[in-house]
Order: C-alpha cells, then structure tokens, then sequence
C-alpha cells in the first residue's frame, strides 16, 4: 500500500499524491495492483477464505467472493454471492430468501 492504508479504510479519501497520480494517469495501474494483491490475500488466508460463500445453487465447492464481479452476482436482499450463469438458469429468485421466506411462513402458522 506504500503507506496508504487509509484506501483500505476510507475508500472514498485522496491523498494529493493521489490526485496527482490520477491526473497523470497513473492511479489506475496503481489500483489494479493493489486488487490484485488485495484479492491474492483473500484467496490464500486462511480467515478470508471463511468469509467467502458456497453457491447455493449448484453447491460447488469452490469458494466465490462477491468482488469477483465478472462471474458471480449478489442477491440485494440477503447478500448471498450465486455464479452468474447458475443465478441465469433459476427461476423465482434467490434459494436462501425463498427458504427464508417458507421458514417464517411456517412459523407465522405455530
């Protein structure tokens, strides 16, 4: 991070060296760096790996993160990571809402 931890804090500060490196160009090449290392951390560690999810759609046992924006998508309302092609192939939504939802339907009965 070369002293810039406060990226990691503050995502939306700028240091003027920063403002500097955007007009030159050169803050983009930084940052996909710095995705790169950061997203590396996550596959390897131990701890980050526990943070990610397991589709729940196919339930492959590959791990999926949600800031693979390329290949999985997020439900809005509960933050469940789904890949995109097996989130294409269902109909009626997100699994775990629904199970959410028939859950509380069967409780509201009780």
């Amino acid at each position: 991070l070369n002293h810039r931890n406060y990226l990691l804090e503050s995502p939306h500060k700028y240091s003027v060296a920063d403002l500097q490196q955007i007009a030159d160009g050169a803050y983009e090449g930084f940052l996909d760096a710095l995705i790169g290392f950061a997203s590396q951390h996550v596959y390897h560690c131990d701890l980050c790996t526990q943070r990610g999810f397991i589709c729940q759609i196919c339930h492959h046992h590959d791990i999926i993160f949600p800031f693979e924006f390329d290949t999985t998508v997020r439900c809005g309302e509960c933050k469940t990571v789904f890949h995109q092609s097996c989130q294409a192939v269902v109909k009626g939504g997100c699994p775990r809402c629904a199970r959410r939802r028939k859950y509380q339907e069967r409780s509201a009965l009780l």
